[in-house]
């Protein structure tokens, strides 16, 4: 039965990731939603509130899209109740999940890279190896489902970093 787990979550992060290159948001909410569905079947209740806060943001993102105000009511208490209710959060928790999910040291590690430092600069200003480095943007690619460099300076000069 896990084995059939795993296929469904590779399926859906494949799915996540088309999503995102095609840049559907209307889609890519739905699958955060069965994703967190998914993870909390699996018992990763971290994993599943991650999701649920990326269904949330996109949401919430596509709501002031619409104009209409009752139509846009509508679609959020449509959407929204698809969701389980928000759990609280930690402040740590809620800081990383307004950050696309990154830990502070892979926010920091993108704001150096906005700085247009290289791994070895970052390596060396942070006093850790490059390939931690290296492990840190591979974590920021797929956390916020980039695959480059460019991507998550533009996403920290965005957020403020």
């Amino acid at each position: 039965m896990l084995q059939r787990f795993d296929e469904a979550t590779q399926v859906l992060q494949n799915a996540k990731r088309g999503a995102q290159e095609q840049q559907d948001p209307s889609l890519q909410w739905k699958i955060h939603c069965v994703l967190g569905q998914l993870e909390q079947l699996l018992k990763h209740e971290e994993a599943a509130q991650h999701e649920f806060s990326a269904a949330r943001e996109i949401i919430g993102s596509l709501a002031t899209s619409i104009h209409d105000e009752a139509l846009r009511t509508h679609f959020l208490q449509t959407a929204l109740k698809s969701l389980p209710k928000e759990k609280s959060r930690s402040p740590r928790r809620a800081e990383a999940e307004r950050f696309g999910g990154l830990t502070e040291r892979e926010r920091t590690i993108a704001t150096l890279i906005a700085q247009g430092k290289s791994n070895r600069e970052i390596a060396h200003v942070l006093v850790i190896s490059e390939r931690t480095v290296e492990t840190h943007i591979s974590n920021i690619f797929f956390k916020l489902g980039f695959s480059s460099r460019t991507q998550i300076a533009a996403w920290a000069i965005e957020k403020g970093l």
